[in-house]
């Protein structure tokens, strides 16, 4: 009987704490809705955590709305998102552009839905002259195909 509850609680374990970047399949494709010099979708998805200007994603300056979209190439259970967000240290570059972002997802793409057709996990209410962290672990415990930042 001993032998059981021990493998029982293992399992539980095992089961609660392991969880599989999803992000990182050979499958995922990541999209934005423009391009900044040549800081495209993907090095938002490389692997690389140093959040200078040259190793992150970036949209184009004059474009006031933007977006991201991580396609995982067919549905998954979703349990959280972590967003990383550049971060230059000191040199007065903040992350203004953060201010009230938002993450979705969906079953379809960010081009073929809009906002309320999706599912909402996170609303940012940060508002001048606070900025939202640089680094967020958002709770989403859905399933979906696409994440939309």
């Amino acid at each position: 009987m001993r032998a059981f509850v021990w493998t029982a609680f293992v399992w539980t374990i095992r089961t609660a704490y392991c969880y599989e970047n999803l992000s990182r399949r050979p499958t995922t494709k990541l999209t934005q809705s423009s391009t900044y010099g040549s800081l495209n979708a993907d090095l938002a998805n490389d692997g690389v955590l140093n959040t200078i200007e040259k190793y992150c994603a970036h949209t184009a300056i004059s474009h006031t709305k933007a977006w991201l979209q991580v396609d995982l190439g067919k549905m998954f259970s979703i349990n959280n998102v972590n967003i990383f967000y550049r971060n230059e240290g000191n040199t007065g570059w903040k992350q203004y552009r953060f201010r009230q972002f938002y993450l979705d997802i969906s079953t379809l793409r960010a081009t073929e839905t809009t906002a309320v057709q999706r599912t909402r996990c996170y609303t940012d209410n940060t508002t001048a002259p606070y900025l939202p962290s640089t680094t967020i672990d958002i709770p989403c415990k859905e399933t979906a195909r696409y994440i939309i930042v």
